[in-house]
């Protein structure tokens, strides 16, 4: 059994304040099991100001987490704010550890922690939790195929820190006091675990015209639809390639891929930018062979989508602690009503579950392929949810 205990602070000038606000909340003195580990999201500013190295070091376990440009748990939501959760059991351990620089490869800084919090007398873990950086050179299936590689496939759940800047400074990582620019951190949890996933993105139905096949790519950078330049491919299904009226820039950064893959999963890739070879450049993987449809997707139907995601997991689980992710761009398509999904959670959650949500640059969450197996994905426009 894992319980989740949560709290938050908006103070960001005095840590002292901030320590005495948080452990308030948590009451850890009663609520507390045998072990503990703790989840930390937060504004830029609570790093300038060390509210968050302040916090951490007044937990008594593990400490991890990152920026975001929005988070909530129960009883508050926004920007300007800090929130934690802290998962604690007399059943399940936890163990935590932040990677080395995974600027240029994922692959050997993986292997390396995951041998540090997955030692092999602690047995197989049963669940993988990832804080991961933006790293131009390492996109979020780098980073998933290098985690796989030294886990042997072990359920992996988390996100890609963010920012509420729009050239996507000041993403940072956390664990125990240390913070990253390149390096991510990584939680094993070991015993009576059993996690439910969901998540909710955009359907194939949503589709503004018929799939087409991904002809040629490289990892992240699209270069062939229907053997076309991805920008030729555009024009063709009638989004003008008009670079002086900027139209097809809007187009490819402001609308999600729908991607099918081969083994029938489905995700959603949003473009990063146009190179200036006409490539379009995306923050996962966009594999040759794939379908893909050039989607969209409007405020209400973010709306109803996370109603549906959270009524399905609900009536599914169990369970009464959520760790939940969605995807930044989520938020951006609410325009003006930004705060609706937060507040759609927190109205469907708040009452029966614990729950840590977080706005993130890119979604790390287990799906299921065409033989009913679960396998590690990356997603974008993605709300996912771990309940257990």
């Amino acid at each position: 059994m894992i319980r989740m205990l949560t709290a938050y602070t908006r103070e960001v000038d005095d840590a002292a304040a901030a320590v005495t606000e948080v452990l308030a909340q948590l009451e850890l003195d009663s609520r507390r099991l045998a072990n503990a580990v703790g989840f930390i999201s937060f504004h830029p500013e609570f790093l300038a100001s060390n509210i968050v190295e302040a916090i951490s070091k007044a937990l008594p376990f593990d400490v991890v987490g990152g920026t975001t440009s929005c988070t909530s748990v129960q009883g508050a939501l926004g920007e300007m704010l800090l929130t934690v959760s802290v998962l604690t059991s007399d059943t399940v351990v936890f163990r935590a550890g932040m990677s080395a620089n995974i600027t240029d490869d994922a692959c050997q800084p993986a292997r390396e922690l995951y041998a540090r919090v997955a030692p092999p007398e602690t047995g197989r873990p049963a669940l993988l939790i990832a804080f991961a950086p933006v790293v131009e050179n390492v996109g979020g299936d780098d980073l998933i195929a290098a985690i796989d590689a030294a886990s042997g496939g072990v359920p992996l759940f988390g996100a890609l820190a963010f920012t509420h800047l729009t050239d996507f400074s000041g993403i940072e990582t956390y664990a125990n006091g240390v913070r990253s620019t390149d390096a991510f951190a990584l939680v094993a949890l070991f015993g009576e675990v059993e996690p439910h996933f969901f998540t909710t993105t955009i359907p194939h139905e949503r589709g503004l015209h018929e799939k087409a096949v991904i002809t040629r790519s490289v990892k992240n950078r699209l270069q062939g639809i229907n053997g076309l330049p991805p920008l030729d491919y555009l024009d063709s299904i009638g989004l003008s390639a008009d670079d002086e009226a900027g139209e097809i820039a809007l187009a490819v950064t402001s609308f999600p891929f729908v991607l099918t893959l081969k083994d029938g999963t489905q995700i959603v890739r949003f473009a990063r930018k146009v190179s200036e070879e006409g490539d379009i450049l995306f923050y996962g993987d966009a594999p040759e062979g794939a379908n893909v449809l050039f989607s969209a997707a409007d405020a209400d139907f973010v709306v109803h989508s996370t109603k549906e995601m959270i009524a399905r997991a609900a009536t599914e689980s169990g369970a009464g602690n959520a760790l939940v992710f969605s995807c930044a761009s989520r938020r951006w398509m609410l325009g003006i009503a930004m705060e609706k999904e937060m507040k759609e959670i927190a109205r469907c959650l708040g009452a029966r579950f614990s729950y840590q949500l977080t706005y993130s640059g890119g979604e790390i969450c287990p799906v299921k392929n065409r033989e009913g197996l679960w396998v590690n994905r990356f997603h974008n426009f993605t709300m996912i949810t771990c309940l257990f």
